[in-house]
């Protein structure tokens, strides 16, 4: 869907398809070293026969499963302690996925360990089984917890004396043991100062209620959080070095005043002046509790990785002397067509000032260096003569406004808000310059080239530029290359034949002559509409006119109507009689144009009008028209280079009598700055065998958890196949999934079947298929609603799990490659383990809950189809498995309004996958939104999150959020200084490039990283801002979390280019568009419409993933 938006799949991606085939690596096992080794799942019990293990599935049991206690000496339970055997390395069958974990656990203990090793302070208080809605005999059915695989304590730096329930009483967040009974009066209110949130948050019961949502002044979090890597269920030996809390202070001081002698002793990078009003801490970002005020301090870049020499498409931007800019408002009467009025205000100018050349933006503001000569408001009456040879007179009335204070962009400028209306005006000066001999659309400006690019069913490409004032550590002025599908000028008799050429065989103009069928009049109607046409009857005198089209009206044949209340006649007739005109095409349909309101519509004949050039219109394009654009638009960097420089010579800012003016001027070459290229991180599959990423592609080996498939078939909803195709296919995914450590235990259920394409047969086939089988692949037509159809029969009514194919793939693509990117995704699906990461970032040491999120919205042509929030969250361990929530929203609102609910499900699904624990920490990928929107997000989203951890646990659960938001909509790509620094034919640079100062935000933590290797053209970077971090990363940190995530996307074996959790979001929100597809919603009432589309429990709960 359009974002932030419509997002599609990004085409530097890999697909699947496209990935290199995962196969075992030459050479034979290898041997990682123990801190490397990545443990299979263990064994689960084999079942009794009252268990059910080859007969019916038995009830689920009463018990809730804990985990046993440990000795102390050896590693956690669950841990195998040698290479996996074949059952091993797969999920159990569905039968035995559903039933709880085994029985063979205690109650919880001090000692107790679980998926995340022992349990920490905050989960010494476990939430109530009533309150959570939590009863033993609904759990989901995952793998027990010594499925999890972490390396034994022992190879993480475990010792058994540091084997304690958590942290020291006074380094706890709840009360110290002396305090239990009972509180003195002054400790009534929260715990003391020395008994704030440590390295960990605590989830410890018993705060009082200002904790239950942010800490009190008193309690500010230690600015210190993350002391560096801690080791799995070593949580306590963590605490034991952090430095002791000093003594007591009074109640209500600020953390970093004199009463707290040890936090003085360890100054803290980028910490800010003391401030009479508390404070939440944001990552570099504060945000004050009274008011709604955003605070800034510095940031540290990262030092991470191999230096390398880059530059940018910024170019640097001198603002001279300027210090107030004069605002004034413009208005035009009557309201003037947008492409007239910067001509309009350039007769006004001249008229008025002639020696001025203040920057007018194209709508409504103007704005000059200097006073203008204006007393009050000037006005004057302007002719113009329009495209249709008529001249119109315009009265322009322009008057002050404010001014705009210009300093705060001057170098790094000062701590605070981007000053926007400054930056706006920067932007519209420099606009001046291309604005009246391009066409401009948003930022970007565009000609019709010489070289016409078709790119077919009525549209061709137009080459331009793209330019925006930006603020990094200093202003920049960022140019890049632009491309746009424009209407092609011509006869709409033309754009007829062009718009159906592509559909079928060449056409005519007599082929559509006999009328249109009625797709055909829905597909042009949705082409023309919104058009403006110039209408002309040829031989009629002055008749030119230009109008914009309503939509579609009865063919000229049919449509009868009273010329001057005269007899009724048809409007072939009309022409006729009038203007001896004779109509060829009478039975194709007219074109309304004109005022909506007119009581009678005013219809044209189609071939008497003629669709205007340079029209920009704001529609998704076709898959057709898209490929043939990426086509032409994909190029080296070397040639984007030059694209760009040519489009500053076009442009020639500097010679430009506005931006002299103003005293600006922009430089001629790209900003160059010094660019860290990160180590990927090394990956593990099954057999302990480590694998290890070269320019963000490896080699894929066998699962660490291969899937069971049990009963499982393959079947055709297009026609029929050529041959044995399917069978072909079937066998090829048996063969290959072998490889991959995947079992298919039986061969697919023959016949494989035919079920066609229709909704009712697709609909009759997966009732009869309910709880039949395993998985179910579908080959579907390669384009049309049968896909639709498909996952909303089997997900929605049914609960079947499917893995569709095109036709196009069954037929042409289908090898080796291919199938085994299909078993990437099937294997996740029924809960497989894929790979894992070695190298892990620290904060998933603890119980961490990985969130991405993003909103798709509708096109803009698009009527009455809503908004899709999709929120994913990992459940285990590994950030390698999702499950997902999403929820319908008014067209393009960008906050997720149900947010609260939906983290709510999310902490609910976690706490029963992690044997009761809950996060105690939580990082958000927030995915589509702007700058403009950061303090909405700010006030709305984490308050969101905040509140849902309140709802779930009220006396005190509050873990540790960062909150991070995650931008491809940008212009910034970075190209290589020396060719040895690329790794590809595109002399791209290399997966890994992290940009983390000069050309970002000088007081938020926020960098450009470029995490995959690019299939084709110029490799797009992802920005990412942090806007909230609870956990106090450095850069360092947030940047190598962020790049190893990129690594853990199911489908492809290849780095990605933004995060898995964000790409997952992705997927989900345009599978919830899938079920809403072709159909009639009530948008006064789309909670209850979400209703209609609720996913089946044994698909969503037993399955998450089931949307990759």
């Amino acid at each position: 869907m359009g974002k932030k938006k419509g997002k599609g799949k990004s085409q530097e991606e890999a697909a699947s398809g496209s990935a290199p085939a995962a196969q075992q690596q030459p050479g034979g096992s290898h041997q990682p070293q123990p801190s490397q080794q990545v443990s299979p799942p263990q064994e689960p019990p084999q079942p009794t026969p009252s268990q059910g293990g080859g007969g019916k599935k038995k009830k689920k049991t009463d018990a809730v499963s804990q985990s046993k206690p440990s000795t102390g000496t050896g590693p956690p339970p669950g841990i195998p302690q040698g290479p996996p055997t074949p059952q091993h390395q797969m999920a159990p069958p569905r039968q035995q996925q559903m039933a709880p974990p085994p029985q063979q656990h205690v109650a919880s203990t001090p000692q107790q360990q679980g998926p995340w090793g022992a349990r920490g302070p905050q989960q010494q208080q476990q939430v109530p089984q009533q309150q959570m809605g939590y009863h033993p005999q609904q759990q989901m059915g995952y793998p027990p917890q010594q499925q999890m695989g972490y390396p034994p304590q022992q190879q993480m730096g475990y010792s058994p004396q540091h084997q304690q329930r958590g942290p020291t009483p006074q380094q706890q967040r709840g009360p110290s043991p002396q305090q239990q009974r009972g509180p003195a009066p002054q400790q009534q209110r929260g715990p003391a100062p020395q008994q704030q949130r440590g390295p960990y948050p605590q989830q410890q019961g018993g705060p009082a209620l200002q904790q239950q949502f942010g800490p009190a002044p008193q309690q500010q979090r230690d600015p210190q959080q993350v002391p560096g890597p801690v080791s799995y269920g070593a949580e306590a030996q963590a605490v034991v070095q952090q430095p002791q809390r000093g003594p007591q202070k009074p109640e209500g001081s600020r953390p970093g005043s004199s009463g707290d002698q040890q936090e003085k002793k360890q100054p803290q990078r980028g910490t800010p002046k003391k401030d009479p009003l508390p404070t939440k801490q944001l990552a570099k970002v504060q945000i004050s509790e009274s008011s709604d005020t955003l605070k800034y301090r510095d940031v540290v870049p990262g030092t991470e990785g191999r230096r390398i020499k880059i530059e940018t498409n910024h170019l640097g931007l001198s603002l001279g002397n300027i210090e107030i800019a004069y605002h004034y408002d413009v208005n035009l009467v009557p309201d003037t067509p947008k492409k007239y009025l910067r001509q309009v205000m350039e007769l006004f100018r001249q008229q008025k000032f002639p020696k001025r050349y203040p920057a007018f933006d194209g709508r409504k503001n103007l704005y000059s260096s200097s006073p203008l000569p204006i007393d009050g408001t000037m006005s004057a009456t302007i002719v113009y003569r329009e495209l249709d040879g008529r001249d119109k007179e315009y009265k322009v009335e322009v008057k002050f406004a404010n001014e705009v204070d210009m300093r705060g962009l001057r170098g790094k400028g000062q701590r605070g808000e981007t000053p926007r209306e400054a930056l706006q005006v920067v932007d519209i000066v420099l606009r001046s310059a291309p604005a009246l001999s391009l066409t401009a659309v948003g930022r970007s400006f565009f000609h019709r080239p010489e070289q016409i690019i078709e790119l077919g069913e009525g549209m061709e490409m137009y080459n331009g530029f793209y330019q925006s004032a930006i603020r990094g550590w200093k202003p920049f002025l960022n140019v890049d290359v632009a491309h746009k599908a424009f209407p092609k000028s011509m006869n709409v008799m033309d754009a007829l034949v062009d718009l159906f050429a592509s559909d079928y065989r060449p056409v005519s103009r007599e082929d559509l002559a006999r009328g249109l069928e009625r797709f055909q009049l829905e597909k042009f109607e949705k082409f023309i509409k919104t058009l403006k046409v110039t209408y002309e009857i040829p031989n009629a005198g002055a008749t030119r006119r230009s109008y914009r089209v309503n939509g579609v009206g009865e063919p000229a044949a049919v449509k009868k109507f009273r010329p001057n209340d005269g007899p009724e006649v048809t409007i072939e007739k009309y022409f006729a009689e009038k203007y001896r005109v004779r109509l060829r095409y009478p039975k194709l349909p007219t074109l309304w144009v004109g005022n909506k309101e007119r009581r009678d519509k005013m219809l044209l004949p189609l071939e008497f009008c003629t669709i205007e050039e340079n029209q920009a219109v704001n529609r998704k394009m076709t898959e057709n028209q898209t490929r043939e654009m990426i086509r032409y638009a994909a190029t080296n960097t070397t040639v984007r280079k030059d694209k760009i420089m040519r489009a500053l010579g076009q442009a020639r800012y500097n010679d430009n009598a506005t931006v002299r003016e103003f005293g600006f001027s922009v430089a001629s070459e790209f900003e160059k700055l010094e660019a860290r290229v990160l180590k990927p991180p090394d990956l593990g599959y099954g057999g302990n065998r480590k694998v290890s990423v070269a320019k963000g592609i490896w080699r894929g080996d066998r699962f660490v958890a291969g899937a069971v498939i049990n009963k499982w078939t393959v079947v055709c909803a297009d026609r029929a196949p050529r041959g044995d195709e399917l069978g072909n296919f079937a066998n090829m995914v048996v063969r290959h999934a072998r490889d991959c450590g995947m079992t298919f235990t039986t061969d697919a259920e023959k016949p494989l079947q035919i079920i066609g394409n229709r909704q009712n047969d697709i609909k009759s086939f997966f009732q009869r298929s309910k709880g039949k089988y395993d998985v179910i692949f579908v080959v579907v037509p390669n384009s049309g609603p049968t896909y639709s159809h498909v996952k909303s029969a089997a997900e929605i009514n049914t609960g079947c799990l499917t893995q569709c194919l095109k036709m196009i793939t069954l037929s042409r693509k289908i090898n080796q490659q291919t199938v085994m990117n299909i078993l990437l995704k099937v294997n996740a699906k029924l809960n497989g383990l894929n790979h894992v990461l070695l190298t892990r970032p620290p904060i998933l040491n603890r119980p961490c809950m990985i969130m991405g999120a993003d909103v798709t919205h509708p096109s803009p042509d698009s009527q009455n189809i809503p908004s899709v929030a999709a929120v994913t969250a990992s459940h285990e361990p590994k950030a390698f498995k999702y499950n997902i929530c999403w929820r319908l929203q008014p067209p393009r609102v960008e906050i997720i309004e149900d947010l609260q609910a939906i983290v709510e499900e999310q902490l609910m699904f976690f706490y029963k996958s992690n044997n009761q624990m809950k996060p105690e920490r939580i990082v958000f990928f927030r995915d589509g939104v702007s700058e403009g929107q950061f303090e909405q997000v700010i006030h709305s989203e984490i308050r969101a999150i905040r509140a849902a951890c309140k709802k779930i646990q009220p006396d005190g659960y509050e873990p540790n959020i960062t909150f991070l938001v995650v931008q491809k909509r940008h212009h910034t790509r970075l190209f290589p200084l020396n060719p040895r620094d690329s790794e590809d034919r595109n002399m791209n640079v290399p997966a890994g490039t992290c940009v983390d100062k000069d050309i970002t935000h000088p007081f938020l933590q926020d960098f450009y990283l470029v995490s995959h290797a690019s299939i084709q053209g110029v490799a797009k970077p992802t920005k990412y801002c942090t806007l909230w971090d609870d956990n106090n990363m450095s850069n360092d940190d947030v940047e190598a979390l962020a790049y190893h995530l990129c690594h853990m996307f199911t489908r492809c074996n290849r780095s990605v280019s933004y995060p898995a959790p964000t790409y997952y979001a992705h997927l989900a929100a345009a599978r919830a568009k899938v079920y809403i597809e072709n159909e009639n919603l009530d948008m006064n009432n789309l909670n209850r419409e979400r209703q209609r589309f609720l996913i089946q429990d044994v698909i969503r709960k037993d399955l998450p993933m089931f949307f990759v």
